[in-house]
């Protein structure tokens, strides 16, 4: 008789059971169904919207997410995509070979225009780089924005 309860009590609990998974399921496929048109509705009001759309929706946290998740969760990938590019042009920087070479290439086959759009380009470097404040980088950023002027 025991084994009759344990079975019959075994086979309550696992329809019980697949229920619980299976409605769980529904529910996560109804948040789902929930939150993209919230990301669609909010996306459609920005520039990029189609870029916006992928980008949030290949973040599973946005799926379930209200409006102010998913501006945290932009802010998130964005920052994640800028420490990324960020590597990425530390790498070019550092591997260039003639980089800082091409004023001075331009200089000497008397390229004079080339030459000063090349410092003209540095120099508006140099200003977004005073505008970021970094004080450690001031007084050397602040000798070559005045000595490249000059030149």
């Amino acid at each position: 008789m025991a084994m009759k309860v344990d079975v019959s009590l075994c086979l309550l609990v696992i329809p019980i059971v697949l229920s619980l998974l299976l409605s769980s399921h529904h529910f996560a496929k109804a948040d789902n169904e929930i939150s993209k048109p919230l990301i669609t509705t909010t996306c459609n009001h920005t520039e990029f919207s189609e870029l916006c759309i992928s980008t949030l929706e290949s973040d599973s946290r946005s799926f379930s997410a209200n409006l102010t998740d998913l501006s945290r969760i932009a802010l998130d990938l964005a920052v994640t995509r800028a420490n990324e590019t960020r590597a990425e042009s530390f790498k070019l920087v550092h591997n260039s070979t003639n980089y800082e070479n091409w004023a001075l290439q331009y200089s000497d086959e008397n390229k004079c225009n080339e030459s000063n759009r090349i410092v003209d380009t540095f120099n508006k470097g140099l200003d977004y780089c005073i505008n970021l404040g970094v004080v450690e980088l001031t007084t050397r950023i602040t000798f070559l924005r005045k000595f490249t002027t000059d030149i």
